[in-house]
Parts: C-alpha cells; structure tokens; sequence
C-alpha cells in the first residue's frame, strides 16, 4: 500500500450493515499495521455509528449523511441535494485524507471515497463498475473464512494481520445490566437471535418454539431473545408467558443488545449481525444458514455453523423454493439442541 511523506490520513468506508461492519471490525488494526503512525477515520450510516464509537484503533468517526439525501430525491429537490452533496464533499476534502479505502464495495461507496479527494482510493472490483472511482482495485476472494474479503483487503495494503473488533462503553453495560436485574434475567442466559432482513434466512418460528422447549426441559438457564423494533411482536409469541424466557427485541438499544450477547453463556442466532458479534466475542456459538453461508471457518473454536448444502442453497437473494425455504426447515431443533447443550 502506498504511503505519503506526510501522516497517512485514512477514510475506511463501510457504511452498513450490522454484520459487515461486524465483520469489517479488523480494517482499522489493519490498517496501521500496514501505514504505521496513520490516522483512521470511518464513515458510517447513523444507526450503526454506534458499533464504532469505542473501537481502540478509530481515531474519528464520519456519519454519511444518507437520509437527507434520500429525502431530497424523494421530494425532487434536486438542487437541495447537490447543494448537500457539495457540502459532505467540502466535509471530507478539508479532512486532508491521503487514503480512502471502500471495504463496501458498492458504487455509492466507491463515489464517496472519490468525493472525499484521497490520492489513493483502494476497493473491490464490482459489477456496478464502482472501480471507476478508485485507483487501486481487487476482485472478492471466494473463501469460507469469517471476514474473508476484509482479510484478503488487509493483505493487499500489506498487513500481516487481522483483529475482529468491537467494543461497546460503560454506558451501554450498566444500562444492559439493569434492565437484566429489572427482569429479573438470571446471571447465566443464552441468547438467541431469530430475526433478520431475508425470509430466507429465517429458521421456522415453530422451530424456535421447540427448541426453546427442549432448552427448558434440560435446563434452568434463562433465555433472552434479541432483534430490533419490527421483530418485537413475533418476539413475544416466543415467550410463552414463561418467566425465564425474556424479550427484549425492540426494548434496548444496538449497544445493549452487544453486551448482551459479549455476556451470554452461549448464542443461537440466524445470518444476523448479533450472530457475527458471538463469534467475534468468542462465545459459544450456533450459528443457523441456509440461503447463505457467510463462512464455516472462524477463530473461535466454539461456532458450530450448522448448514444444509442442498442443490439449491446458497441461494442469496434468488430462492427458488416457493417460500418453503426448505435449507433452513431441514435445521431440526433437536440438531442445534444437541449442538449446543454442551454449554448450558
């Protein structure tokens, strides 16, 4: 990776999602690694800023300012918006950035790291041409190892190494805490994680509901359920009006819901974000794929990724199953139970 005579001054750009941010966690280590003495900086959708306030190797954090943007096109206000996108653009120039590197690999991404005015501007090839706005440009690597690209991205700027990162503040443990002794949740509680963006990434609801049968059957650990605000209603079906089985999807926020599963006895969780923190936290982990397998390698011995490699899977966005989605049906409850009792 080229240097400059002066600090190295770098724009990390990876403006969403929970898991990929999760996953892009090590970029920044990386990246000193490679430019010794250099100054990072992450530009970040808003809700996830939240992900990389305490990160130890992140000197500043730049938040994309997306839905104003958004709203501006909605309105057709398009003179407002490229009044906006001159702003963000004198924003990032006058931050004097000698690198911008684009670990998201999208077009809008690649523009942004164009607009911020580095010399060198490193990502991956796409099929949205987004290498036209960069200078320095790989192909993803095909890989079944956690983090695979942003590994494969750390070893093209040169570093030697990769860290997961992610590390939540004192705010967020003490207010997970009391709403844990509020409950009361016991100290010892697994988590489990059913929700995410994809009806094709769900396991069966039926399934949780058995599973978590099987759970309270062999043990007396308490369970406490995460997701967001959407997920809370489905959440609560899961309860069963036990009181040992908890919600909290929509309740805390994305740091608490951190915490919760870094303190976790073990987790079971779908492809999620809260799923790739487990693994990063190196807690005992199931982890549930079947229209994709983000990976079957890790770092911590503890994740069990159990997947069903049918003809038709991974699938990704492209199911051709009819809503069956049956890579995750044919997860049985009685599998992850014995997956993962081990560690209750």
């Amino acid at each position: 990776m080229s240097s400059t005579a002066t600090q190295p001054n770098v724009l990390l750009i990876r403006l969403s999602a929970i898991g990929d941010i999760v996953m892009a966690s090590g970029l920044p280590y990386s990246i000193k690694a490679a430019l010794p003495n250099a100054r990072v900086t992450w530009l970040v959708e808003k809700p996830y800023a939240e992900l990389i306030l305490h990160h130890p190797f992140v000197d500043d954090i730049l938040v994309w300012p997306k839905s104003e943007w958004k709203a501006f096109g909605k309105k057709r206000a398009y003179w407002s918006l490229f009044k906006s996108v001159l702003a963000f653009r004198r924003q990032l120039r006058d931050k004097g950035f000698t690198h911008a590197i684009d670990a998201q690999g999208l077009l809008k991404s690649a523009f942004l790291a164009y607009l911020s005015g580095a010399a060198h501007r490193i990502g991956f090839n796409s099929k949205e041409q987004s290498q036209r706005f960069l200078t320095d440009t790989i192909d993803k690597p095909i890989s079944e190892e956690i983090s695979s690209e942003y590994r494969f991205l750390a070893k093209h700027m040169g570093a030697n190494s990769y860290q997961l990162r992610v590390e939540m503040g004192e705010a967020a443990t003490l207010q997970l805490r009391r709403t844990l002794d509020a409950l009361p949740v016991n100290s010892n509680y697994i988590v489990l994680a059913p929700f995410t963006t994809r009806p094709q990434k769900h396991w069966p609801i039926n399934h949780w509901k058995q599973l978590i049968t099987l759970i309270r059957q062999h043990s007396d650990i308490s369970i406490v359920i995460l997701g967001g605000p959407s997920d809370s209603c489905e959440a609560e079906s899961l309860t069963f009006n036990d009181s040992d089985v908890y919600s909290l999807a929509g309740h805390i926020s994305l740091a608490e819901s951190a915490v919760a599963v870094k303190e976790s006895e073990a987790f079971i969780g779908v492809d999620t974000g809260l799923t790739h923190m487990a693994v990063t936290f190196l807690r005992p982990t199931v982890a549930l794929f079947g229209s994709t397998c983000p990976y079957t390698y890790t770092d911590n011995a503890n994740t069990h990724v159990l997947y069903k490699s049918l003809v038709c899977a991974p699938c990704k966005r492209k199911p051709t199953c009819n809503g069956t989605f049956d890579c995750m049906a044919s997860i049985r409850p009685e599998e992850v139970f014995t997956t993962v009792k081990e560690y209750l």
